[in-house]
């Protein structure tokens, strides 16, 4: 969600510069008719007996995968990612759902309490209420799929806000919603300024609101749910650590980081991205890394093949990242890679990697949200773990190095998650959650599923036997 005072920027082709459609916007007067359907759908969707609620759950799954065969190159095309990159976000948007569908049964059961003074007790889980679900534009399919596949087997309705710069992939889960014959305002999809964005957050229809995006529109978020004391899930910016030890294999850890910082363009807020290498392997790893940064997909290697990189989502973006690594290399940073704007159409920008950075410089503090990889020599894990905790975001960490001599430097990070020797994405099991600056509550796994649903104590006498 931008500022207010913001408007949507014209929708154009990331490859091209060239116009692309946009849905129509909701208009403000709608934004209480919106909400109040919601509410009216609630308690229909809450009662339908939860079996039934997670089959049409997976057959609005199946109806959106076959989407999928148009709407990858529509996605690629909108956003900026590869064919291959929509594709794979596509079919984990869909193996979300099926999660969501298939573990909430037993995730979610009533469970029992040690009886107490002669009274039966347990907990039970209830539908929160009408959702609203805020989708950022960097992965509209899978973020959508989190916070939409729990909120409906769990009993809510949802009205999903959809991106402004990526609304293809929301429009595309409105016609499956239709196809898969889901009571009517259990779903709806709305494309909306800021200003009607904030109206709707302050409705008091909305029992939760779930919203993923930068650190800045999280707080004005938060503070326009307030205004209801409506629940929020936040998941907001990362500037993720990835600490290279000198006991590292150095090929494995390149082989997993360089993916996780250049996928998607590095339009991720929990990818690497301040590499912090012990200065015994420093030059190696860089050489290694230079070396495995992906080409830009406008561009071909000397055999022929194409890049695997696409271009950032925006212009603005493109030009918000060219300024961190000019800040750096101004002030004495070394550029060893990349950093310079290419001629010709479309919002590129090079893999980069900078070393001989200022500790103050404003890739190292900013969420850079580009393919800039910082590296950082350090000379002892004490510094690394400082180094690494030393911005405000606590969303994801990573750990490269002997996993027997490596676990204190997990156990120090300040992250919701920490992978060692390892940089997989979020599964459906799995929550995901930041600290401080990086939000609050989980998207994913039972405390994901959870997060939809309120308690209930549910407590019975036990008729006492006649003696």
């Amino acid at each position: 969600m931008e500022t207010a005072q913001s408007a949507p920027a014209p929708l154009t082709d990331p490859r091209t510069g060239a116009p692309l459609a946009r849905p129509p916007l909701l208009p403000l007067t709608a934004v209480e008719p919106v909400a109040r359907t919601a509410a009216a759908a609630f308690p229909g969707w809450a009662r339908t007996p939860m079996p039934e609620r997670c089959a049409r759950v997976l057959d609005l799954a199946g109806h959106w995968e076959r989407e999928f065969g148009d709407l990858a190159p529509a996605f690629s095309r909108e956003h900026g990612k590869t064919e291959a990159e929509a594709a794979a976000e596509l079919a984990r948007a869909v193996e979300m759902l099926r999660w969501s569908a298939t573990a909430a049964p037993e995730l979610t059961r009533a469970s029992p309490l040690t009886d107490r003074a002669g009274a039966e007790r347990e907990v039970r889980v209830e539908p929160a209420g009408p959702v609203l679900a805020i989708v950022p534009w960097n992965f509209p399919a899978v973020v959508l799929a989190r916070k939409l596949g729990p909120a409906l087997v769990l009993g809510c309705s949802v009205v999903v806000k959809a991106p402004d710069e990526t609304p293809g992939v929301a429009s595309a889960l409105e016609r499956a919603v239709t196809a898969a014959g889901l009571p009517p305002g259990t779903v709806q999809i709305v494309h909306a300024s800021p200003s009607v964005s904030n109206a709707l957050v302050r409705r008091p229809e909305f029992a939760t609101v779930s919203f993923t995006g930068s650190t800045r529109a999280g707080r004005e978020v938060a503070a326009a749910a307030a205004t209801q004391l409506t629940p929020c899930v936040l998941e907001l910016g990362g500037h993720a650590p990835a600490i290279v030890t000198a006991d590292a294999d150095l090929d494995a850890a390149v082989a997993a980081l360089a993916p996780a910082k250049f996928g998607s363009t590095g339009q991720s807020c929990a990818a690497p991205s301040r590499f912090l290498v012990d200065r015994r392997v420093h030059d190696a790893f860089v050489e290694k890394l230079i070396r495995c940064a992906p080409l830009c997909d406008n561009l071909r290697t000397p055999s022929g093949a194409r890049g695997t990189m696409g271009p950032l989502n925006n212009a603005r973006q493109r030009d918000r990242v060219h300024a961190l690594v000019v800040e750096a290399v101004r002030r004495g940073a070394r550029l060893r890679l990349g950093g310079v704007v290419p001629d010709g159409p479309g919002h590129y920008y090079p893999a980069t990697v900078i070393t001989d950075l200022p500790r103050d410089a404003r890739v190292l503090e900013e969420e850079p949200f580009g393919p800039i990889a910082p590296v950082l020599a350090y000379d002892d894990e004490d510094t690394a773990i400082a180094w690494a905790n030393s911005t405000d975001y606590a969303l994801s960490a990573y750990v490269f190095g002997d996993p027997l001599r490596t676990e204190h430097l997990c156990r120090s990070l300040e992250a919701g998650s920490v992978s060692l020797n390892c940089a997989a994405g979020a599964a459906p099991d799995a929550p995901l959650g930041g600290r401080a600056a990086s939000g609050y509550g989980y998207e994913g796994g039972q405390q994901g599923l959870l997060a939809f649903g309120r308690l209930k104590i549910r407590q019975q006498q036990v008729a006492r036997t006649p003696s």
